[in-house]
């Protein structure tokens, strides 16, 4: 057997990665425990024999190993836990290193027995155990992505003997909760490590919160903080253009919609692979989600859901409110809404409160009413009861606040002056006309949106129709005409005439026009584009629907153009949809609810 340097300082190398050298079975050697641990550690602190030491710690470290060697070398290192204080860290960081996750329940046992006693002894090495533990919440050996977000029996057993001693390790030293989380945060995989670090790391994470409740919240905001950077780092641009089928110039459409649909059966996943990433996480989550909230039955736990609920709120407004323009991680909400209407009435309450506080500052009212908005919208399980009541929650703070401006010799129509009132107004304007068809559908609910005297709103001197999204302007213009809820055509027109457009280049270099008083607006819950977890919103997600007398009126509107051909018709609405929502896809007919990213409100182009 080589001898190691014997030099105190090269002691530290010796823990380090081998590097270079290769880990082959011919090349390992093989393990021997010396006649006495005990006295190779004595006369190692009393400074007699170094050698032995150092050499003893390569062996560890790098020798084959087996069960009844492993059983003897734990036996006898518990039987010095006395000795083992900082000045034998090196040793002690060598017997944490070996690999007892894959070993028999017995060994297992045996390892929990010397962490335990090595912890209780000598607690400053508890930051280093649970470090020594995260390498095998990471991966266990199989770096294939797991089918349905489930692992395989053999990383269920192993990952099973990390958590037995992780449980057990909190349970008998509570303070070692607080320096989980720091370690937890400290080695979650980067946004751009293989998609099969991230979903085996957070299922160990929610794991852990099953036998320690506590920790949830805190573990939540890690996850959701990673989900977040994910999501940020994975535009939804960039993931239309990466999931287009290269194939298409060499198969007819409907080859190409049913390789679309093999690739979503399959798991394949995505091409972009931030995004993808962020679709592995994510169906942890809504796995966690489910299980967490449903007992064995499938049955609805009320007592958890509304616990679960609570955190999630918290983690929402820490995490998720302040950040602009997020495309998928709201999703978690949305889906966890749709577990009992009242969770999503309480949640539409909560958003209400933040937007009508005054102490809240006003880019996050602002964001919670497009929250708000966009979950009156696109939730399929929002009633027609909470609809109308929020849509006159809103009307009724619409008038107060123009009542008490027309009290005003000058009023200043400044958009960053009134930013909460304009962005209510359109979240307003945006809900009545996504959501017409079922407010229309009955006498009392038409007589209902009559009574919202909307004709003041948009008259009203603040002008709210000048610094909304054009396309909600002119869908809510379309939708009141049409059931003489308003007449904001005259409006519209004088807006234009007196606007002053800015012309500004998008993320590709084309110029685009927009007026310079709109609202920077984003719609948090466009359509859903990650392929995995996306069957997890689908049944509960509302595309926009024309009722019969839009699609009678729209008909008149292309009789009324003199007959042009169909193919002038296409290229006319593409550049319309250019022109309207910045957006680069080649054909708007294929996508009628997908607009540019944080700009779509789902409405097809009248």
């Amino acid at each position: 057997m080589s001898v190691i340097t014997s030099s105190i300082s090269g002691l530290s190398s010796i823990l380090k990665s081998p590097g270079i050298r290769k880990r082959n079975a011919e090349q390992r050697v093989r393990f021997r425990l010396p006649e006495s641990l005990k006295t190779v550690l004595l006369d190692f602190v009393d400074r007699k024999n170094i050698k032995s030491y150092e050499e003893l710690i390569y062996t560890i470290r790098d020798g084959d190993v087996d069960d009844g060697n492993l059983m003897q070398l734990l036996t006898e290192v518990q039987e010095c836990i006395s000795l083992m204080d900082k000045k034998l860290s090196h040793f002690v960081e060598a017997v944490l290193m070996v690999d007892w996750v894959h070993r028999n329940d017995e060994i297992v046992k045996k390892f929990q027995g010397f962490l335990l006693d090595l912890l209780s002894a000598h607690n400053y090495y508890t930051k280093s155990a649970l470090e020594k533990l995260m390498p095998v919440f990471k991966s266990v050996g199989c770096e294939k992505e797991w089918i349905n977000g489930v692992p395989t029996e053999e990383e269920i057993l192993v990952f099973g003997h990390a958590h037995g001693v992780l449980r057990v390790l909190l349970q008998v030293m509570p303070m070692a909760c607080d320096v989980l989380v720091q370690v937890v945060m400290n080695h979650f995989p980067y946004i751009r490590r293989p998609s099969h670090e991230h979903e085996c790391f957070i299922y160990n994470m929610l794991k852990v919160t099953e036998y320690q409740p506590r920790l949830r919240l805190q573990f939540l905001i890690i996850i959701f903080k990673r989900l977040v950077a994910l999501d940020v780092y994975a535009p939804r641009v960039e993931v239309l253009e990466q999931e287009e089928v290269e194939e298409c110039f060499d198969m007819d459409i409907e080859e190409t919609e049913a390789k679309k649909e093999y690739m979503h059966v399959q798991h394949i996943g995505m091409k972009h692979p931030i995004a993808n990433n962020l679709d592995i996480s994510m169906v942890q989550l809504f796995i966690y989600l489910r299980s967490e909230c449903h007992g064995a039955d499938n049955h609805l736990d009320w007592e958890r859901t509304k616990q679960l609920y609570h955190d999630l709120v918290t983690v929402f407004e820490q995490v998720i409110l302040s950040t602009h323009a997020t495309h998928h991680v709201q999703f978690l909400l949305f889906y966890m809404c749709s577990f009992r209407v009242t969770v999503a009435e309480t949640f539409l309450n909560y958003l209400w409160h933040k937007v009508v506080s005054p102490s809240v500052p006003s880019i996050v009212r602002q964001s919670a009413i497009m929250y708000m908005g966009g979950l009156l919208c696109r939730a399929a399980y929002i009633n027609i009861s909470i609809l109308k009541a929020l849509i006159a929650e809103m009307s009724t703070w619409i008038h107060t606040y123009i009542s008490s401006q027309d009290g005003l010799e000058c009023v200043n129509s400044d958009v960053r002056v009134h930013s909460v009132f304009y962005t209510i107004c359109q979240t307003l304007f945006y809900v009545i006309a996504f959501r017409h068809c079922d407010l229309v559908n009955t006498k009392k609910n038409l007589t209902f949106l009559q009574s919202l005297n909307l004709t003041k709103m948009v008259t009203c001197r603040l002008n709210p129709l000048k610094v909304c999204l054009p396309v909600v302007a002119q869908n809510f213009a379309a939708v009141t005409r049409t059931y003489q809820l308003a007449y904001c055509y005259t409006v519209l027109q004088h807006n234009a005439r007196f606007s002053m457009p800015v012309i500004y280049q998008d993320h590709r270099g084309y110029a685009i026009t927009r007026e310079s008083t709109l609202l920077d607006t984003f719609f948090p819950f466009d359509p859903f584009v990650l392929c995995r977890c996306g069957h997890f919103v689908k049944s509960i997600y509302r595309s926009y629907q024309e009722s019969e007398q839009e699609n009678v009126f729209n008909e008149q509107d292309v009789d009324s153009t003199g007959g042009k051909e169909e193919e002038e018709d296409d290229d006319e609405d593409d550049f319309l949809t250019d022109q309207l929502h910045g957006s680069t896809l080649s054909h708007s007919s294929a996508v009628p609810d997908m607009f540019s990213y944080g700009l779509s409100p789902g409405f097809k182009l009248l």
